[in-house]
Protein backbone atom coordinates (compact mmCIF):
# COMPACT_ATOMS: atom_id res chain seq x y z
CA UNK A 1 0.00 0.00 0.00
CA UNK A 2 1.41 3.33 -1.03
CA UNK A 3 1.87 5.84 1.75
CA UNK A 4 -0.51 8.79 1.96
CA UNK A 5 1.06 11.94 3.35
CA UNK A 6 -1.19 14.78 4.60
CA UNK A 7 0.27 18.25 4.89
CA UNK A 8 -1.46 21.07 6.72
CA UNK A 9 -0.53 24.42 5.18
CA UNK A 10 -0.39 27.56 7.30
CA UNK A 11 -2.98 29.32 5.15
CA UNK A 12 -6.43 29.01 6.73
CA UNK A 13 -8.68 26.15 5.60
CA UNK A 14 -6.12 24.72 3.13
CA UNK A 15 -5.55 20.98 3.36
CA UNK A 16 -3.62 19.20 0.60
CA UNK A 17 -3.18 15.48 -0.06
CA UNK A 18 -0.01 14.23 -1.77
CA UNK A 19 -0.23 10.78 -3.38
CA UNK A 20 1.90 9.31 -6.11
CA UNK A 21 -1.17 8.45 -8.21
CA UNK A 22 -3.25 11.56 -7.45
CA UNK A 23 -2.80 15.19 -8.51
CA UNK A 24 -2.07 17.67 -5.76
CA UNK A 25 -5.18 19.70 -4.91
CA UNK A 26 -5.01 23.19 -6.36
CA UNK A 27 -4.29 25.94 -3.84
CA UNK A 28 -7.47 27.56 -2.62
CA UNK A 29 -7.91 31.07 -4.10
CA UNK A 30 -7.40 33.79 -1.51
CA UNK A 31 -10.89 35.18 -2.20
CA UNK A 32 -12.41 31.81 -1.29
CA UNK A 33 -10.32 31.61 1.89
CA UNK A 34 -11.50 35.07 2.84
CA UNK A 35 -15.13 34.06 2.25
CA UNK A 36 -14.66 30.98 4.43
CA UNK A 37 -13.09 33.08 7.17
CA UNK A 38 -16.07 35.46 7.04
CA UNK A 39 -18.45 32.74 8.27
CA UNK A 40 -19.12 33.76 11.86
CA UNK A 41 -20.58 31.72 14.71
CA UNK A 42 -21.58 34.97 16.41
CA UNK A 43 -23.47 36.16 13.31
CA UNK A 44 -25.31 32.83 13.22
CA UNK A 45 -26.21 33.14 16.89
CA UNK A 46 -27.39 36.73 16.55
CA UNK A 47 -29.63 35.97 13.57
CA UNK A 48 -31.05 32.76 15.03
CA UNK A 49 -31.75 34.26 18.45
CA UNK A 50 -34.17 36.60 16.69
CA UNK A 51 -35.58 34.23 14.07
CA UNK A 52 -36.34 31.58 16.73
CA UNK A 53 -37.46 34.03 19.41
CA UNK A 54 -40.87 33.93 21.06
CA UNK A 55 -41.67 37.21 19.28
CA UNK A 56 -42.18 35.29 16.01
CA UNK A 57 -44.57 32.79 17.63
CA UNK A 58 -43.13 29.72 15.87
CA UNK A 59 -43.36 31.05 12.27
CA UNK A 60 -46.50 29.10 11.30
CA UNK A 61 -47.60 29.25 7.64
CA UNK A 62 -49.47 31.63 7.43
CA UNK A 63 -49.01 33.96 10.41
CA UNK A 64 -47.76 37.46 11.28
CA UNK A 65 -44.62 35.83 12.74
CA UNK A 66 -43.85 34.21 9.38
CA UNK A 67 -44.27 37.59 7.66
CA UNK A 68 -41.81 39.19 10.09
CA UNK A 69 -39.34 36.35 9.42
CA UNK A 70 -39.63 36.96 5.66
CA UNK A 71 -38.89 40.67 6.12
CA UNK A 72 -35.92 39.83 8.34
CA UNK A 73 -34.42 37.45 5.75
CA UNK A 74 -34.98 39.98 2.97
CA UNK A 75 -33.23 42.66 5.03
CA UNK A 76 -30.19 40.39 5.35
CA UNK A 77 -30.12 39.71 1.60
CA UNK A 78 -30.46 43.45 1.01
CA UNK A 79 -27.60 44.24 3.39
CA UNK A 80 -25.39 41.68 1.64
CA UNK A 81 -26.04 43.36 -1.70
CA UNK A 82 -27.76 40.40 -3.36
CA UNK A 83 -29.91 41.07 -6.40
CA UNK A 84 -33.65 40.79 -5.61
CA UNK A 85 -35.06 37.55 -7.01
CA UNK A 86 -38.80 37.96 -6.53
CA UNK A 87 -41.52 39.69 -8.47
CA UNK A 88 -41.77 42.15 -5.58
CA UNK A 89 -38.29 42.98 -4.38
CA UNK A 90 -36.96 39.82 -2.67
CA UNK A 91 -40.41 38.22 -2.39
CA UNK A 92 -41.98 35.57 -4.58
CA UNK A 93 -45.59 35.83 -3.47
CA UNK A 94 -48.20 33.09 -3.53
CA UNK A 95 -51.92 33.50 -2.94
CA UNK A 96 -53.22 30.48 -1.09
CA UNK A 97 -56.35 29.06 0.49
CA UNK A 98 -55.99 28.34 4.20
CA UNK A 99 -58.55 25.65 5.03
CA UNK A 100 -59.73 24.63 8.48
CA UNK A 101 -61.70 21.40 8.61
CA UNK A 102 -64.35 21.18 11.33
CA UNK A 103 -65.25 18.28 13.58
CA UNK A 104 -68.03 16.05 12.37
CA UNK A 105 -71.31 16.83 14.10
CA UNK A 106 -73.08 13.54 13.41
CA UNK A 107 -72.19 9.88 13.56
CA UNK A 108 -71.25 7.78 10.54
CA UNK A 109 -73.07 4.52 9.88
CA UNK A 110 -71.96 1.43 7.96
CA UNK A 111 -74.71 -0.96 6.85
CA UNK A 112 -74.41 -4.66 6.04
CA UNK A 113 -77.08 -7.19 5.17
CA UNK A 114 -77.77 -8.26 8.75
CA UNK A 115 -76.50 -5.39 10.90
CA UNK A 116 -75.27 -1.84 11.07
CA UNK A 117 -72.31 -0.21 12.80
CA UNK A 118 -72.56 3.36 14.06
CA UNK A 119 -69.40 5.37 14.76
CA UNK A 120 -69.70 8.47 16.94
CA UNK A 121 -68.36 11.78 15.67
CA UNK A 122 -65.69 11.74 18.42
CA UNK A 123 -64.09 8.70 16.72
CA UNK A 124 -63.89 10.34 13.32
CA UNK A 125 -61.34 12.88 12.09
CA UNK A 126 -61.72 14.78 8.83
CA UNK A 127 -58.42 14.87 6.91
CA UNK A 128 -59.55 16.46 3.63
CA UNK A 129 -62.74 17.86 2.14
CA UNK A 130 -63.75 20.26 -0.59
CA UNK A 131 -67.33 21.05 0.37
CA UNK A 132 -70.21 19.88 2.52
CA UNK A 133 -71.41 16.43 1.46
CA UNK A 134 -74.17 14.02 2.45
CA UNK A 135 -73.83 10.33 1.64
CA UNK A 136 -76.88 8.09 1.83
CA UNK A 137 -76.19 4.35 1.56
CA UNK A 138 -73.33 4.75 -0.93
CA UNK A 139 -71.47 1.50 -1.84
CA UNK A 140 -68.22 0.75 0.01
CA UNK A 141 -65.17 -0.78 -1.69
CA UNK A 142 -62.84 -2.55 0.77
CA UNK A 143 -59.14 -2.73 -0.13
CA UNK A 144 -56.46 -4.67 1.78
CA UNK A 145 -53.93 -1.81 1.68
CA UNK A 146 -53.38 1.73 0.46
CA UNK A 147 -51.77 0.78 -2.85
CA UNK A 148 -52.66 2.50 -6.14
CA UNK A 149 -52.23 -0.81 -7.95
CA UNK A 150 -55.28 -2.09 -6.03
CA UNK A 151 -57.42 0.46 -7.87
CA UNK A 152 -56.75 -0.82 -11.37
CA UNK A 153 -59.90 -1.95 -13.13
CA UNK A 154 -62.19 -0.77 -10.32
CA UNK A 155 -65.14 1.53 -10.85
CA UNK A 156 -64.99 3.83 -7.82
CA UNK A 157 -67.24 6.62 -9.04
CA UNK A 158 -69.63 7.59 -6.28
CA UNK A 159 -68.28 4.95 -3.88
CA UNK A 160 -66.37 5.08 -0.60
CA UNK A 161 -62.94 3.43 -0.47
CA UNK A 162 -62.14 1.76 2.86
CA UNK A 163 -58.55 0.76 3.77
CA UNK A 164 -56.66 -0.13 6.97
CA UNK A 165 -54.10 2.33 8.28
CA UNK A 166 -50.48 1.77 7.26
CA UNK A 167 -48.33 0.64 10.18
CA UNK A 168 -44.64 1.44 9.66
CA UNK A 169 -43.57 1.53 13.31
CA UNK A 170 -41.39 -1.57 12.97
CA UNK A 171 -40.25 -0.89 9.42
CA UNK A 172 -36.80 0.11 8.26
CA UNK A 173 -36.10 3.62 6.98
CA UNK A 174 -36.19 2.44 3.37
CA UNK A 175 -39.49 0.61 3.94
CA UNK A 176 -41.04 3.71 5.50
CA UNK A 177 -39.83 5.83 2.59
CA UNK A 178 -41.32 3.43 0.05
CA UNK A 179 -44.54 3.18 2.09
CA UNK A 180 -44.90 6.94 2.30
CA UNK A 181 -44.51 7.30 -1.48
CA UNK A 182 -47.08 4.52 -2.04
CA UNK A 183 -49.54 6.23 0.28
CA UNK A 184 -49.20 9.54 -1.53
CA UNK A 185 -49.67 7.82 -4.90
CA UNK A 186 -52.74 6.01 -3.53
CA UNK A 187 -54.30 9.25 -2.25
CA UNK A 188 -53.75 10.93 -5.61
CA UNK A 189 -55.26 7.95 -7.46
CA UNK A 190 -58.36 7.90 -5.23
CA UNK A 191 -58.81 11.66 -5.63
CA UNK A 192 -58.76 11.34 -9.44
CA UNK A 193 -60.96 8.22 -9.59
CA UNK A 194 -64.29 9.90 -8.91
CA UNK A 195 -64.59 8.17 -5.53
CA UNK A 196 -67.04 9.82 -3.14
CA UNK A 197 -64.80 9.40 -0.07
CA UNK A 198 -61.61 7.76 1.23
CA UNK A 199 -61.75 6.25 4.72
CA UNK A 200 -58.81 4.97 6.75
CA UNK A 201 -59.32 2.72 9.76
CA UNK A 202 -57.03 3.28 12.74
CA UNK A 203 -56.64 1.05 15.80
CA UNK A 204 -55.48 1.80 19.35
CA UNK A 205 -54.41 5.30 18.32
CA UNK A 206 -55.24 8.75 19.57
CA UNK A 207 -57.44 10.45 17.03
CA UNK A 208 -55.83 13.39 15.28
CA UNK A 209 -57.50 16.77 15.31
CA UNK A 210 -59.31 17.78 12.12
CA UNK A 211 -56.77 18.88 9.55
CA UNK A 212 -55.80 22.41 8.60
CA UNK A 213 -54.79 22.47 4.94
CA UNK A 214 -53.13 24.99 2.66
CA UNK A 215 -53.58 25.04 -1.11
CA UNK A 216 -51.64 26.86 -3.79
CA UNK A 217 -54.69 27.41 -5.98
CA UNK A 218 -58.47 27.26 -5.88
CA UNK A 219 -58.69 24.13 -8.07
CA UNK A 220 -56.63 22.06 -5.64
CA UNK A 221 -59.11 22.94 -2.90
CA UNK A 222 -61.78 20.70 -4.46
CA UNK A 223 -60.78 17.59 -2.57
CA UNK A 224 -62.33 14.14 -2.19
CA UNK A 225 -63.40 13.83 1.45
CA UNK A 226 -60.88 11.79 3.46
CA UNK A 227 -61.61 10.56 6.97
CA UNK A 228 -60.07 8.45 9.70
CA UNK A 229 -62.28 6.19 11.82
CA UNK A 230 -61.03 4.72 15.08
CA UNK A 231 -62.51 1.22 15.38
CA UNK A 232 -60.98 -2.12 16.32
CA UNK A 233 -64.20 -3.82 15.27
CA UNK A 234 -64.17 -2.35 11.77
CA UNK A 235 -60.44 -3.10 11.43
CA UNK A 236 -61.08 -6.78 12.20
CA UNK A 237 -63.97 -6.88 9.74
CA UNK A 238 -61.87 -5.42 6.93
CA UNK A 239 -59.01 -7.83 7.71
CA UNK A 240 -61.37 -10.79 7.13
CA UNK A 241 -62.10 -11.44 3.42
CA UNK A 242 -65.82 -10.98 2.82
CA UNK A 243 -68.14 -10.71 -0.14
CA UNK A 244 -70.80 -9.07 1.97
CA UNK A 245 -72.06 -5.83 0.51
CA UNK A 246 -71.52 -2.73 2.59
CA UNK A 247 -72.96 0.79 2.32
CA UNK A 248 -72.26 3.99 4.18
CA UNK A 249 -74.26 6.98 5.37
CA UNK A 250 -72.55 10.14 6.60
CA UNK A 251 -72.81 13.90 6.69
CA UNK A 252 -69.59 15.81 6.01
CA UNK A 253 -69.56 19.46 7.10
CA UNK A 254 -68.13 22.12 4.82
CA UNK A 255 -64.67 23.62 5.45
CA UNK A 256 -63.83 27.12 6.61
CA UNK A 257 -61.61 28.86 4.04
CA UNK A 258 -59.64 32.11 4.21
CA UNK A 259 -57.19 33.69 1.77
CA UNK A 260 -53.52 33.72 2.73
CA UNK A 261 -50.60 35.55 1.12
CA UNK A 262 -47.23 33.85 1.70
CA UNK A 263 -43.73 34.42 0.36
CA UNK A 264 -40.56 32.69 -0.70
CA UNK A 265 -37.58 34.99 -0.09
CA UNK A 266 -35.03 35.02 -2.93
CA UNK A 267 -31.68 36.73 -3.46
CA UNK A 268 -29.34 36.22 -6.41
CA UNK A 269 -25.57 36.40 -6.77
CA UNK A 270 -25.23 36.77 -10.53
CA UNK A 271 -22.52 34.66 -12.15
CA UNK A 272 -19.53 36.11 -14.00
CA UNK A 273 -19.45 33.91 -17.11
CA UNK A 274 -21.49 35.23 -20.08
CA UNK A 275 -22.90 31.75 -20.80
CA UNK A 276 -22.78 29.87 -17.47
CA UNK A 277 -24.31 32.80 -15.58
CA UNK A 278 -27.59 31.88 -17.26
CA UNK A 279 -27.51 28.67 -15.21
CA UNK A 280 -27.86 28.50 -11.45
CA UNK A 281 -27.17 26.47 -8.34
CA UNK A 282 -29.59 26.90 -5.42
CA UNK A 283 -28.88 27.14 -1.70
CA UNK A 284 -32.17 26.70 0.14
CA UNK A 285 -33.83 26.16 3.51
CA UNK A 286 -37.36 26.53 4.88
CA UNK A 287 -37.98 29.38 7.29
CA UNK A 288 -41.38 28.28 8.62
CA UNK A 289 -42.11 26.08 11.62
CA UNK A 290 -45.25 24.73 13.31
CA UNK A 291 -46.26 27.76 15.36
CA UNK A 292 -47.83 27.36 18.77
CA UNK A 293 -49.59 24.57 20.67
CA UNK A 294 -52.83 25.92 19.21
CA UNK A 295 -51.66 25.70 15.56
CA UNK A 296 -49.33 22.69 15.65
CA UNK A 297 -51.90 19.93 16.11
CA UNK A 298 -50.62 16.54 14.89
CA UNK A 299 -47.33 18.10 13.70
CA UNK A 300 -46.24 18.33 17.33
CA UNK A 301 -44.03 15.49 18.56
CA UNK A 302 -43.02 16.51 22.08
CA UNK A 303 -45.59 18.68 23.80
CA UNK A 304 -47.24 18.55 27.17
CA UNK A 305 -50.68 20.06 27.83
CA UNK A 306 -49.33 21.19 31.21
CA UNK A 307 -46.26 22.97 29.80
CA UNK A 308 -46.07 26.71 30.32
CA UNK A 309 -44.16 27.00 27.02
CA UNK A 310 -46.70 27.16 24.16
CA UNK A 311 -44.34 28.15 21.33
CA UNK A 312 -42.53 25.80 18.95
CA UNK A 313 -39.55 28.05 18.19
CA UNK A 314 -37.98 25.79 15.56
CA UNK A 315 -34.40 26.88 16.19
CA UNK A 316 -32.85 23.79 14.65
CA UNK A 317 -35.81 22.91 12.40
CA UNK A 318 -35.18 24.92 10.40
CA UNK A 319 -33.99 28.20 11.78
CA UNK A 320 -30.48 26.76 11.62
CA UNK A 321 -30.75 26.12 7.88
CA UNK A 322 -32.24 29.55 7.25
CA UNK A 323 -29.54 31.51 9.08
CA UNK A 324 -26.93 29.35 7.34
CA UNK A 325 -28.30 30.40 3.95
CA UNK A 326 -28.13 34.02 5.14
CA UNK A 327 -24.57 33.60 6.43
CA UNK A 328 -23.21 31.86 3.32
CA UNK A 329 -24.86 34.55 1.17
CA UNK A 330 -23.22 37.28 3.27
CA UNK A 331 -19.81 35.64 3.03
CA UNK A 332 -19.99 35.14 -0.76
CA UNK A 333 -21.77 38.35 -1.75
CA UNK A 334 -18.63 40.40 -2.40
CA UNK A 335 -16.29 37.67 -3.65
CA UNK A 336 -14.15 38.67 -6.65
CA UNK A 337 -14.08 37.23 -9.14
CA UNK A 338 -17.57 35.85 -8.79
CA UNK A 339 -18.18 32.19 -9.64
CA UNK A 340 -19.15 31.43 -13.24
CA UNK A 341 -22.69 30.26 -12.54
CA UNK A 342 -25.31 32.26 -10.70
CA UNK A 343 -26.20 31.31 -7.13
CA UNK A 344 -29.80 31.61 -5.92
CA UNK A 345 -30.23 31.92 -2.15
CA UNK A 346 -33.75 31.07 -1.09
CA UNK A 347 -35.89 30.61 2.02
CA UNK A 348 -39.10 28.62 1.48
CA UNK A 349 -42.42 29.02 3.24
CA UNK A 350 -44.68 26.11 4.15
CA UNK A 351 -42.33 23.12 4.31
CA UNK A 352 -44.05 21.97 7.48
CA UNK A 353 -47.39 22.03 5.70
CA UNK A 354 -46.35 19.89 2.76
CA UNK A 355 -43.28 21.44 1.09
CA UNK A 356 -45.55 24.11 -0.38
CA UNK A 357 -42.97 26.85 -0.92
CA UNK A 358 -40.55 24.62 -2.80
CA UNK A 359 -43.37 23.18 -4.89
CA UNK A 360 -44.55 26.69 -5.73
CA UNK A 361 -41.03 27.69 -6.74
CA UNK A 362 -40.72 24.56 -8.88
CA UNK A 363 -43.77 25.69 -10.86
CA UNK A 364 -42.61 29.32 -11.01
CA UNK A 365 -38.79 29.21 -11.05
CA UNK A 366 -36.63 32.32 -11.20
CA UNK A 367 -34.27 30.33 -13.40
CA UNK A 368 -35.72 27.72 -15.77
CA UNK A 369 -35.59 24.27 -14.20
CA UNK A 370 -33.56 23.01 -17.16
CA UNK A 371 -30.93 25.68 -16.34
CA UNK A 372 -30.79 24.81 -12.64
CA UNK A 373 -27.83 22.51 -12.12
CA UNK A 374 -28.21 21.61 -8.42
CA UNK A 375 -29.91 22.43 -5.13
CA UNK A 376 -28.20 22.23 -1.74
CA UNK A 377 -30.99 22.26 0.83
CA UNK A 378 -30.09 22.82 4.49
CA UNK A 379 -32.00 21.23 7.38
CA UNK A 380 -31.18 20.87 11.06
CA UNK A 381 -27.54 21.96 11.02
CA UNK A 382 -27.30 23.36 14.54
CA UNK A 383 -27.95 20.58 17.05
CA UNK A 384 -25.10 18.13 17.58
CA UNK A 385 -26.93 16.15 20.30
CA UNK A 386 -28.42 13.66 17.85
CA UNK A 387 -30.40 10.72 19.20
CA UNK A 388 -27.70 8.63 17.48
CA UNK A 389 -24.92 10.23 19.54
CA UNK A 390 -22.83 13.37 19.43
CA UNK A 391 -22.36 14.70 15.88
CA UNK A 392 -19.46 17.14 15.60
CA UNK A 393 -17.41 17.77 12.46
CA UNK A 394 -19.97 15.59 10.62
CA UNK A 395 -22.61 16.22 7.98
CA UNK A 396 -24.88 13.75 6.25
CA UNK A 397 -26.53 13.98 2.84
CA UNK A 398 -29.87 12.55 1.80
CA UNK A 399 -29.78 10.48 -1.38
CA UNK A 400 -26.06 10.08 -0.74
CA UNK A 401 -25.39 7.98 -3.85
CA UNK A 402 -28.01 9.59 -6.07
CA UNK A 403 -25.91 12.22 -7.86
CA UNK A 404 -22.52 13.89 -8.33
CA UNK A 405 -23.47 16.60 -5.83
CA UNK A 406 -22.25 14.38 -3.00
CA UNK A 407 -18.75 14.36 -4.48
CA UNK A 408 -18.54 18.15 -4.30
CA UNK A 409 -19.60 18.02 -0.65
CA UNK A 410 -17.14 15.23 0.20
CA UNK A 411 -14.22 17.06 -1.39
CA UNK A 412 -15.11 20.30 0.39
CA UNK A 413 -15.46 18.46 3.67
CA UNK A 414 -12.10 16.72 3.25
CA UNK A 415 -10.38 20.08 2.87
CA UNK A 416 -12.09 21.63 5.88
CA UNK A 417 -12.17 18.77 8.35
CA UNK A 418 -15.88 17.90 8.04
CA UNK A 419 -16.73 14.25 7.46
CA UNK A 420 -19.50 14.03 4.86
CA UNK A 421 -20.98 10.57 5.30
CA UNK A 422 -23.91 8.35 4.40
CA UNK A 423 -26.40 7.68 7.19
CA UNK A 424 -27.70 4.32 5.98
CA UNK A 425 -30.88 4.60 8.04
CA UNK A 426 -31.79 8.13 6.96
CA UNK A 427 -30.16 8.81 3.58
CA UNK A 428 -32.93 7.42 1.39
CA UNK A 429 -35.85 7.86 3.79
CA UNK A 430 -35.32 11.59 4.29
CA UNK A 431 -34.64 12.31 0.62
CA UNK A 432 -38.39 12.66 0.07
CA UNK A 433 -39.10 14.45 3.36
CA UNK A 434 -37.71 17.91 2.74
CA UNK A 435 -37.76 20.70 0.16
CA UNK A 436 -35.14 19.09 -2.06
CA UNK A 437 -37.83 16.63 -3.19
CA UNK A 438 -39.83 19.24 -5.11
CA UNK A 439 -36.74 20.13 -7.19
CA UNK A 440 -35.63 16.50 -7.57
CA UNK A 441 -39.04 15.50 -8.95
CA UNK A 442 -38.43 18.00 -11.76
CA UNK A 443 -35.03 16.53 -12.45
CA UNK A 444 -32.71 18.87 -10.56
CA UNK A 445 -29.96 17.03 -8.61
CA UNK A 446 -31.15 18.18 -5.19
CA UNK A 447 -30.13 16.95 -1.75
CA UNK A 448 -30.63 17.91 1.88
CA UNK A 449 -27.63 18.34 4.19
CA UNK A 450 -28.17 17.72 7.90
CA UNK A 451 -26.11 17.28 11.06
CA UNK A 452 -28.80 15.50 13.11
CA UNK A 453 -31.82 13.92 11.45
CA UNK A 454 -33.39 13.37 14.86
CA UNK A 455 -32.70 15.18 18.13
CA UNK A 456 -34.41 15.35 21.55
CA UNK A 457 -36.60 18.41 20.83
CA UNK A 458 -37.67 17.61 17.27
CA UNK A 459 -41.04 19.37 16.74
CA UNK A 460 -41.03 20.16 20.45
CA UNK A 461 -41.27 23.36 22.44
CA UNK A 462 -37.68 22.80 23.61
CA UNK A 463 -36.09 23.46 20.20
CA UNK A 464 -34.58 26.77 21.34
CA UNK A 465 -31.69 28.85 20.00
CA UNK A 466 -29.66 28.41 23.21
CA UNK A 467 -29.18 24.68 22.44
CA UNK A 468 -27.40 25.23 19.12
CA UNK A 469 -23.69 24.39 18.69
CA UNK A 470 -22.76 27.55 16.77
CA UNK A 471 -19.07 26.79 16.31
CA UNK A 472 -19.87 23.42 14.74
CA UNK A 473 -22.59 24.96 12.59
CA UNK A 474 -20.14 27.57 11.33
CA UNK A 475 -17.73 24.78 10.39
CA UNK A 476 -20.42 22.90 8.46
CA UNK A 477 -21.47 26.15 6.78
CA UNK A 478 -17.90 26.63 5.54
CA UNK A 479 -18.04 23.18 3.96
CA UNK A 480 -21.36 24.10 2.32
CA UNK A 481 -19.92 27.38 1.04
CA UNK A 482 -16.92 25.68 -0.53
CA UNK A 483 -19.03 22.98 -2.19
CA UNK A 484 -21.49 25.60 -3.43
CA UNK A 485 -18.69 27.72 -4.86
CA UNK A 486 -17.11 24.71 -6.57
CA UNK A 487 -20.40 23.69 -8.21
CA UNK A 488 -21.05 27.26 -9.29
CA UNK A 489 -17.54 27.53 -10.73
CA UNK A 490 -17.50 24.13 -12.43
CA UNK A 491 -17.75 23.84 -16.20
CA UNK A 492 -19.40 20.45 -15.68
CA UNK A 493 -22.78 20.39 -13.99
CA UNK A 494 -23.66 17.59 -11.54
CA UNK A 495 -25.59 14.62 -12.91
CA UNK A 496 -27.84 11.95 -11.47
CA UNK A 497 -26.23 8.56 -10.89
CA UNK A 498 -27.63 6.49 -13.76
CA UNK A 499 -26.31 3.29 -12.12
CA UNK A 500 -28.68 3.70 -9.18
CA UNK A 501 -32.21 2.52 -10.11
CA UNK A 502 -33.69 4.76 -7.39
CA UNK A 503 -32.84 7.83 -9.48
CA UNK A 504 -34.81 6.76 -12.55
CA UNK A 505 -37.85 8.94 -11.91
CA UNK A 506 -35.63 11.94 -11.18
CA UNK A 507 -33.64 11.37 -14.35
CA UNK A 508 -36.90 11.16 -16.28
CA UNK A 509 -37.90 14.47 -14.70
CA UNK A 510 -34.65 15.97 -15.92
CA UNK A 511 -35.34 14.94 -19.49
CA UNK A 512 -38.88 16.31 -19.28
CA UNK A 513 -37.71 19.68 -17.99
CA UNK A 514 -34.95 19.96 -20.57
CA UNK A 515 -37.27 19.03 -23.42
CA UNK A 516 -39.96 21.35 -22.12
CA UNK A 517 -37.57 24.29 -22.14
CA UNK A 518 -36.61 23.97 -25.74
Amino acid sequence: MQKLVRLTIAAPFLLLAVHSNEPVAAPMPIAVRQALAAISADELKGNLSFLASDALQGRYTPSPGLDVAAEFIASKFRAAGLEPGGEHDYFQEAEMVDRRLPNLEKSLTVYMSDRKMRFPAADIALKASGQARRFDHIPVVILPEADANQLKGLDLKGKAVLVPDSDWDQSSGEERSVGFRKLRAFERAVASSGAAAAITIVRHKQMASPARLLFTDEAAAERTPALSIRSDELAKLVATPTREKMTLTAEIPGPNDTKAAVKNVIGILRGSDPVLSKTAVLLTAHYDHIGTVETAGPMSMHSSPNSADRIYNGANDDGSGTVSVIEVARALANIQPRPKRSIVFMAFFGEERGELGSQFYGKHPVFPVAKTVADLNLEQLGRTDSTNGLQTNNASVTGFDYSDVTGFLERAGARLGVRVYQDTDASDEYFTRSDNEALAEQGVPAHTIAVAFDFPDYHGVGDEWQKIDYENMAKVDRMVLLALFDIANSERAPNWNAQNPKTERFRNGRMSSVNGSQ
